[in-house]
């Protein structure tokens, strides 16, 4: 039993200091896979928010300036999600500047975390 106070204590002290460059990025990881196993009545809006600014920042590093522009404007808030999913994913608007493979892959995330985002 007193190891794992230990453990516990030792990965709570990380986890608190962790703010830091060298582990941030282990911490975020770590951070967004429970968030993947609490169920979707658990997560906030705003939970779904971050997950889809982080997600559209993953997939902009693939894209260039202008597009990646464009998710970052398109993920800015919450009424922004949703005028763009409303636009491009459900009205099929043409974008020139994120189309095909891009804009499938931009909705195919914002329909995963949709119902979290509008709180169903």
């Amino acid at each position: 039993m007193k190891k794992f106070f230990w453990f516990t204590f030792v990965v709570l002290l990380v986890i608190t200091f962790s703010g830091k460059e060298p582990i941030k990025p282990y911490r975020d990881t770590l951070y967004e896979h429970v968030l993947e196993m609490v169920p979707d009545s658990w997560q906030s809006d705003s939970q779904a928010l971050s997950t889809i600014q982080r997600k559209f920042s993953e997939l902009g590093k693939t894209l260039g300036q202008g597009q990646q522009e464009l998710l970052s404007k398109a993920s800015a808030d919450k009424a922004s999600i949703v005028q763009f999913r409303q636009r491009y994913c459900i009205d099929k608007d043409f974008n020139p500047v994120l189309f095909g493979e891009p804009l499938h892959k931009s909705c195919a995330i914002v329909e995963e975390y949709y119902s979290r985002l509008m709180g169903n």
